[in-house]
């Protein structure tokens, strides 16, 4: 004696195992025509549109929560981008503020140097002046 359901999805044998491999299980009918009839069918099956729903609302409440995860994962990742950015920033403002010190001190240098030869020459204009030496023109 063979039984089937075509509700359910799977054949059974006469053992009263559905081709899934688990035990038969009678259940009740969720259809107008056939309001609480009980037949052979696989326990995997869902019942009606309620357990449907549920499955569905649990598949997609795993999706949501696996792209929870995913958003939260990236936005670690562009949090910690930004404090390498920070960090990086940082670095650089202490580098152009070191080139500014460096490019004030050169140009000091410079201006002791110009201010340094100026004086020279007008130490020499005056020495030469003085002791009446006489330079060629």
């Amino acid at each position: 004696m063979s039984f089937s359901s075509v509700s359910s999805g799977c054949s059974l044998t006469r053992q009263r195992k559905c081709l899934c491999g688990d035990e038969v299980v009678l259940k009740p009918s969720g259809t107008d025509m056939n309001p609480g009839r009980r037949f052979p069918g696989c326990p995997k099956y869902p019942i009606g549109k309620m357990e449907k729903q549920i499955k569905y609302m649990k598949e997609k409440a795993k999706s949501f929560e696996d792209k929870v995860k995913e958003y939260e994962k990236k936005a670690q990742e562009y949090k910690d981008k930004a404090k390498e950015f920070d960090n990086m920033t940082q670095v650089y403002e202490w580098k152009i503020k070191e080139m500014n010190r460096m490019e004030r001190k050169f140009w000091m240098k410079l201006l002791v140097a110009l201010l340094g030869l100026v004086g020279g020459c007008l130490f020499f204009n005056y020495w030469v002046k003085d002791e009446g030496i006489a330079l060629p023109r």
